[in-house]
């Protein structure tokens, strides 16, 4: 699904805006991040859950036991994301960035986001990690589900994941002290994240039973038109209940019908944008990218490298900064490593 790597480059970009571009220019009108970050949760949700799909019925066909399954997906998983993240966290602590060594058990467990949200604060330019932990958090017990449960509540489930995601960020929203950007700390929480694994997670659902399936009725297009509404309507509200619940929601929608075409192939000039060589390649090292992406302008000022006044030139350069960085650390470590999963394969 080569296309998708080309959807991973422009989420990237997308935060990226969204960290590196000032408060107070007319980019900021549209929250980049949380849109880069739902589609990379959305994506997540399908590709891991297809991932535990087929291996669920590999398992069942050649008798090998859902222990094998469960085995070989926490060993590749581990392979691709611990070792530049640990590394990345061991270097932090080298150089104590951002007083890291006081809090550096949330980042070592994974749980950073539980701890933003303790403290109702980010923490400089470790802050992104949230999305990480809820990315392992959500690869710790997703498995359990997706593995263990009946294949006749498999789908129930996923749907109830996604209720129980909606409600939960709305009775937080609705207990909170409503505080400016109270919403932003309720949002980091993996509960409230889950609807949008679970989208993906369906979609995961119904292309194991048909490999062609995409949301193409007419009620799937009506449903995706209404939520591209709703979207551009909470973004004119100021955060209350409905935006804080229904927000994320409306956009893992829109996304998991992109991936849904993404998946399978656009053709035309859409294929062109999107099996760009470029963007491609940008997907591969986006793990990198997003891990090492809020550090950039800290290397950048230690290196001393031109400054520029133009905003756009700036943001070209840091790009150019951070797409060398990942690309070595995907050459020289990530790619190697990455290898070693054919040991590990589902069959």
């Amino acid at each position: 699904m080569p296309q998708l790597d080309s959807l991973r480059a422009i989420s990237v970009f997308l935060v990226l805006l969204e960290h590196w571009i000032p408060e107070g220019t007319g980019f900021k009108i549209i929250p980049f991040g949380m849109i880069g970050v739902t589609i990379f949760f959305v994506l997540s949700g399908f590709l891991i859950t297809e991932i535990l799909l087929k291996s669920r019925n590999t398992s069942e066909k050649n008798n090998t036991g859902i222990i094998h399954s469960l085995k070989n997906f926490y060993v590749r998983r581990t392979l691709r994301i611990f070792p530049v993240y640990y590394l990345t966290i061991l270097i932090l602590f080298i150089l104590n960035i951002n007083d890291i060594r006081e809090i550096i058990i949330w980042f070592i467990t994974y749980t950073s986001n539980i701890y933003f949200y303790s403290i109702h604060s980010w923490v400089g330019s470790i802050s992104h990690m949230w999305t990480l932990a809820v990315e392992e958090q959500f690869y710790i017990f997703w498995p359990l589900l997706i593995l263990l449960i009946p294949k006749k509540y498999i789908l129930p489930s996923i749907s109830g994941v996604i209720v129980f995601s909606i409600i939960f960020r709305a009775v937080m929203f609705y207990f909170s002290d409503k505080s400016e950007n109270s919403f932003d700390f309720i949002s980091i929480l993996t509960p409230s994240c889950m609807d949008s694994f679970g989208f993906g997670a369906i979609l995961a659902f119904y292309r194991n039973k048909n490999p062609e399936f995409k949301f193409s009725s007419m009620k799937a297009k009506l449903f995706l038109s209404a939520n591209i509404l709703l979207i551009i309507v909470m973004l004119q509200l100021q955060e209350n209940l409905l935006n804080a619940s229904n927000f994320r929601f409306s956009v893992s929608v829109a996304a998991v019908f992109l991936i849904s075409k993404l998946s399978i192939g656009f053709t035309g000039f859409m294929k062109l944008i999107f099996e760009n060589k470029v963007l491609m390649y940008l997907g591969k090292i986006s793990y990198g990218m997003y891990l090492f992406h809020m550090l950039i302008p800290m290397l950048y000022n230690y290196l001393k490298l031109p400054k520029s006044s133009y905003l756009l030139v700036q943001f070209f350069c840091y790009t150019a900064l951070l797409i060398t960085v990942a690309s070595l650390s995907w050459f020289l470590l990530e790619k190697p490593i990455n290898n070693l999963k054919k040991y590990f394969s589902y069959s």
